[in-house]
């Protein structure tokens, strides 16, 4: 008996193209602002003001972790969503912001106590108020994800982030240190939430009882789980540095922690806003599901590889180029976590494939053995550098390595999970990763040469890497880049 053909799933992909071209857009326009934005306040601030930011930010993101519970996720995963169930999830939103909001502020003495400078107190009460700002543009964010309105969603993100960069550089000229990084939180947050329900119509019905929304809540505490997790090996580092070596150093591993990951964001999150959907809708067919699951790690890939071993390569110059030389020694922190940066990409794209099947207890399992062992290698690597000398790079080392030890047993797993070959998955490792590999080699060749015809100071020197890096790696993955472009459209029909 002949068997049908496989059903195809609908999904608007001249809508995605666009949204696709102003999202690309509106990520390199943020990039271009928040570099300008810590040029200025490096410069402006030193270093000791991040460090102390940097003791905060922990407390913050946990209690961030704690307020969405998932709950944003769930309302883009699901496939049939009624407004009820959202304004259910919207009020428990706003009912998690306040408590966070509560327990850090009565948490503000334990953490001046634990890092042993009063003037935590202050700091983490003034802090603790982002809870609530955060949570009230939560629901509307992810309805404009659920709605694939992505481009307009990245519009505003850059829009907030502009505004929230400009606060911090007035406040900051005004000698007002530290606070000045307060005030681009709380601008930062107003304004997209603000921004959010201008662009999202829906409004909250007061209804929380009735809608069903209790098996919601049980598959965002799941994924909550996981965020926990991933929370954990985020910031139990930058924890462990403060508490330990101090806020400068903190201060410089924050930062080079920072600019790593701030590229993987930068890919990460307009992708989930893709990904996730596209994979819940593709479930109910197999081969379609693998094709976009592989072609997504394929355009992961491409990008992050040769970004994660250019910057490796640049970093000590990046970094005297932002801050002056008071930020220099972050430049081997830097060049170290760079190499995580294509990991981390992987390791967080593979949780928007347990989140599309519906597996969030497979998740948040793999999640915890993750952050157990990556938590691991740092501590390690701080306990082996502190008796090489170099306790903070001893950090960024175990970070890396604990990464690369965890990601092959979770990729295996997720992807059994979804059905789809492993591999397929080890076939698109090329030729991003020789191209990666000889894009490296001609940099530091470049770098070679130059320095023995005519040294350049850092900026030139800079601009030319970049510059022969990009070239190069074009040349090298010129094939696979045009497979790519080709491929994109034609994965989603």
């Amino acid at each position: 008996m002949p068997t049908s053909p496989e059903p195809r799933f609908s999904f608007p992909v001249d809508a995605l193209r666009r949204a696709g071209r102003t999202v690309i857009a509106a990520q390199g326009a943020s990039q271009i602002v928040s570099l300008a934005v810590l040029v200025v306040l490096y410069r402006q601030l030193g270093v000791s003001p991040y460090g102390l930011i940097g003791m905060v930010m922990p407390l913050v993101a946990l209690a961030r972790i704690i307020i969405a519970s998932g709950l944003d996720v769930v309302t883009i995963q699901q496939a049939e969503l009624s407004d009820d169930q959202v304004s259910a999830l919207f009020w428990v939103n706003q009912a998690l912001g306040v408590a966070a909001a509560l327990l850090m502020a009565l948490g503000a003495p334990l953490v001046a106590w634990f890092f042993e400078i009063p003037e935590l107190t202050w700091l983490t009460l003034a802090m603790a108020g982002t809870s609530v700002v955060f949570v009230i543009g939560t629901q509307h964010q992810a309805l404009l994800q659920r709605r694939l309105r992505l481009g307009t969603l990245a519009i505003l993100r850059l829009a907030a982030l502009s505004l929230g960069g400009f606060a911090a550089v007035v406040v900051g000229v005004a000698g007002g240190g530290v606070w000045a990084l307060v005030a681009q939180q709380y601008v930062e947050l107003v304004a997209l939430a603000g921004l959010a329900w201008w662009a999202e119509p829906w409004r909250p019905r007061w209804i929380v009882r009735g809608t069903g929304g209790r098996r919601l809540v049980g598959f965002g505490g799941h994924y909550m789980v996981s965020s926990l997790a991933s929370y954990i090996v985020a910031n139990a580092d930058k924890i462990l540095v403060g508490r330990v070596l101090g806020k400068v150093p903190l201060a410089l591993y924050s930062q080079a922690f920072g600019l790593a990951m701030k590229p993987v964001h930068v890919l990460n999150t307009p992708l989930a806003g893709v990904m996730l959907p596209a994979l819940s809708r593709a479930v109910g067919s197999p081969r379609q599901y693998a094709d976009l699951v592989l072609g997504f790690f394929r355009f992961i890939l491409l990008v992050m590889l040769p970004a994660g071993v250019g910057l490796a390569i640049v970093a000590p110059e990046t970094m005297r180029v932002l801050g002056g030389p008071d930020w220099a020694p972050a430049g081997p922190i830097l060049a170290v976590l760079a190499l995580a940066m294509p990991l981390q990409s992987c390791h967080g794209a593979l949780s928007w494939v347990f989140a599309s099947i519906g597996q969030a207890p497979r998740l948040s399992l793999a999640s915890v053995l993750s952050a157990g062992v990556v938590c691991s290698g740092f501590s390690l690597g701080l306990y082996l550098g502190w008796l090489a000398g170099e306790p903070v790079l001893g950090v960024a080392l175990g970070y890396t390595a604990g990464l690369a030890v965890v990601l092959p047993p979770y990729l295996v797993f997720a992807l059994r999970s979804a059905g789809v070959p492993c591999r397929e998955w080890l076939a698109e490792l090329h030729p991003a990763a020789p191209a990666a590999a000889g894009m490296g080699l001609v940099v530091l060749a470049f770098r070679w040469l130059l320095g023995r015809i005519v040294p350049l100071p850092d900026l030139p020197l800079l601009v030319g890497e970049v510059i022969v890096g990009m070239a190069s790696y074009a040349f090298f993955a010129r094939r696979a880049i045009r497979g790519l472009l080709r491929e994109a459209v034609r994965d989603l029909r």
